[in-house]
């Protein structure tokens, strides 16, 4: 029997979302995350996917399931805790401390110790080498980098070492020490970048190899899966666990979310789109211009400078379990959070600081008996308790006060995190429109909107779970990057070019190749970024269309091919929604309550027919998913059953 489910699992910081779709029809899941140990949620959002399907059992479920797919924060928060092993690294002499950059590196005393720094004058000498790993060891350090000065042009000093490691550490007796390698890590002709890319790697490898293969393992062992389990990468695509690197997954749930907005904007024919994703622990705030999400030429990971283009996010600590306080007269957010558990006040398993979630619920934003599907309730008593306490009190407020200045700082937040985000791209914010998702996206929606002056704001049916929905879009994917820094316009440099894209294309082959999958029914793409002067554009064509591509452009006279990516796809299940015919229609509500002061209808979000209209003040409500529209707005609800807001007539 063929194989008809796909689930796409997006580990968050307090909550997992989960996507169960065929094809067709999907549905949505979420899960407490359990930071302890991130197969328990991965399995647990599972079990809850299978039966939101019909199938009590997971073993029976996971037979008719063709693909999982998993974006990780595994990475991201062994990188934000500091919570990595004990790292050397062997460099070139004379650049211990500076790590090939100007400056001291600010890798230093985070992702390695300096004394755990060693610099080495000639990497074939062996008694050099050699008593410099074991003073590395002696130190108690048990993963070794190597990234020398140049390795980009020639990596064979590197390997030499590695061999000598090999030789007096193999990997059949215990004191084996893995090295690893800058030059295969990231192919950079930068040294910094390409060491600190080879720091991250090493430093968030184990405990990501350690969750990641346990998961393998318990699906084969315990539930008899015989397919690959996928893994999120930052690329937009998925790969088996065994051709993971771990750099390769850091921040890939918030890319997808990204990809999810990329593909609605498409749907809309919208250029110019804000995203937004809040969830319980962080919001970030991406651009999409010409549908495209927008990219920095140069990045940095928590701090750390790379070289290296990447999609533009702002991440704040802000989310509903975001801790609240009062210092010194003023009202702060974070960027402590409270997480799953004991998580916010209103929770009632035992956290008693004030959150953000404790002010949605006193204001009304939440409904107590609904949250997580009902598997939870809250306690709108103990949220009322913790704000009078924390924030009423100090500031000399009342209790619904309180919730509502804490919203607006909340609000206050995001709004700076985003206008950052345009002026870094060269933006004001006339023209766009906002998609607001996460847990927490839908209540910010109008109200982000009117601070940021926008004529439109968009929340999803999926925005609980919009960045497992961009994964359930995304197909097996190696990507091959170069730097060869050639000129457009010389014969010989384009030639060699030439041979950089098929050098590329042929080691994604192979990575293709070791996913066991078929490279003649690939699909292939190659971006090149072209530099002359002070301007850059990038070019995308198929390889064996380069040569027509670059001829198109040689406009640019003395323009040089900075950055090489070839790109390798295979196609997998997955769900794209279809809209329905909108027809006008009344929605009728199922109740009322007060909304920050305000009498608001109640609508049951699911049940709501495509083309219905209504005007604020009102709450769209599901089992997972929260809307509030203030007066002054209103929202239809579209084909896809989005709600599209904007302002009434007569409103702001």
């Amino acid at each position: 029997m063929k194989r008809k489910y796909a689930v796409d699992v997006d580990i968050g910081g307090t909550l997992t979302d989960g996507l169960v779709s065929d094809g067709e029809e999907a549905r949505s899941v979420k899960v407490d995350t359990t930071p302890h140990d991130f197969t328990v949620c991965l399995f647990e959002c599972l079990k809850e996917a299978g039966r939101r399907v019909g199938f009590e059992e997971l073993a029976a479920f996971l037979e008719q399931v063709a693909v999982i797919r998993w974006s990780t924060t595994i990475a991201t928060n062994v990188l934000a805790e500091r919570k990595g092993p004990r790292i050397g690294l062997l460099v070139s002499d004379g650049h211990a401390k500076d790590l090939y950059r100007e400056g001291s590196s600010p890798a230093f005393g985070y992702l390695i110790s300096p004394e755990n720094v060693v610099a080495i004058s000639n990497p074939g000498d062996e008694e050099e080498v050699m008593a410099s790993v074991r003073r590395l060891l002696e130190s108690g350090v048990r993963r070794i980098c190597v990234s020398l000065q140049g390795a980009y042009e020639d990596s064979s000093s590197e390997m030499a070492v590695r061999r000598l490691v090999s030789e007096q550490f193999g990997d059949q007796y215990l004191g084996s020490v893995p090295t690893l390698l800058g030059s295969q890590v990231c192919g950079h002709p930068d040294d910094a970048t390409r060491t600190h890319m080879a720091l991250i790697n090493a430093y968030v490898h184990t405990p990501l190899a350690m969750g990641l293969f346990k998961a393998e393992d318990e699906l084969i062992t315990l539930y008899r899966y015989r397919r690959h389990l996928y893994v999120a990468h930052i690329n937009g695509g998925v790969a088996r666990v065994a051709k993971t690197k771990a750099v390769d997954t850091v921040e890939s749930g918030p890319i997808y979310g990204i990809e999810a907005c990329s593909f609605f904007a498409r749907r809309y024919g919208l250029d110019r789109v804000i995203t937004l994703d809040v969830g319980g622990t962080t919001s970030k705030a991406g651009l999409l211009v010409a549908q495209r999400p927008v990219e920095v030429a140069e990045s940095d990971l928590l701090g750390v400078p790379l070289k290296l283009p990447a999609i533009l996010l702002r991440s704040v600590a802000l989310g509903g379990g975001s801790v609240v306080r009062v210092r010194k007269g003023h009202l702060e957010l974070g960027p402590e959070s409270m997480g799953a558990y004991p998580g916010p006040a209103c929770y009632d398993l035992g956290g008693v600081n004030a959150t953000l979630t404790d002010a949605f619920l006193v204001a009304g934003m939440l409904d107590p008996e609904r949250f997580l599907d009902g598997r939870r309730r809250l306690s709108r008593e103990k949220a009322a308790e913790s704000l009078e306490k924390h924030v009423a009190k100090p500031l000399n407020l009342g209790i619904a006060e309180a919730a509502s200045s804490v919203i607006e700082a909340a609000v206050g937040i995001i709004e700076r995190a985003i206008r950052q985000a345009l002026a870094s791209a060269g933006f004001e914010s006339e023209g766009f429109s906002i998609f607001c998702f996460g847990g927490n996206g839908g209540n910010f929606a109008s109200l982000v909107a009117q601070r940021l002056g926008l004529e439109s704001a968009y929340v999803f049916k999926l925005g609980p779970v919009l960045s497992a929905f961009g994964s359930s879009l995304s197909s097996i994917s190696h990507v091959q990057e170069e730097w060869p820094y050639l000129s457009v316009g010389d014969n010989k440099d384009r030639a060699r070019l030439s041979q950089v894209v098929e050098g590329a294309k042929q080691r994604v082959l192979r990575d293709l190749e070791g996913e066991g999958l078929e490279s003649e029914k690939a699909q292939f793409s190659v971006e090149i970024t072209l530099a002359d002067g002070g301007r850059a554009q990038s070019l995308r064509a198929k390889p064996e269309e380069l040569e027509d591509a670059l001829a198109r452009v040689r406009g640019l006279g003395a323009a040089v091919a900075q950055r090489v990516a070839v790109r390798g796809v295979s196609e997998m299940p997955s769900f794209e929604p279809s809209p329905v015919v909108l027809k006008q229609q009344t929605p009728s509500p199922f109740g009322e309550r007060e909304v920050r002061g305000e009498k608001a209808i109640l609508f049951e979000w699911e049940q709501l027919p495509a083309g219905a209209a209504m005007t604020g003040p009102l709450v769209l409500e599901s089992g997972t998913n929260t809307c509030s529209i203030p007066s002054g707005w209103q929202v239809t609800i579209d084909g896809f059953c989005n709600g599209v807001i904007r302002p009434a007539k007569g409103g702001p």
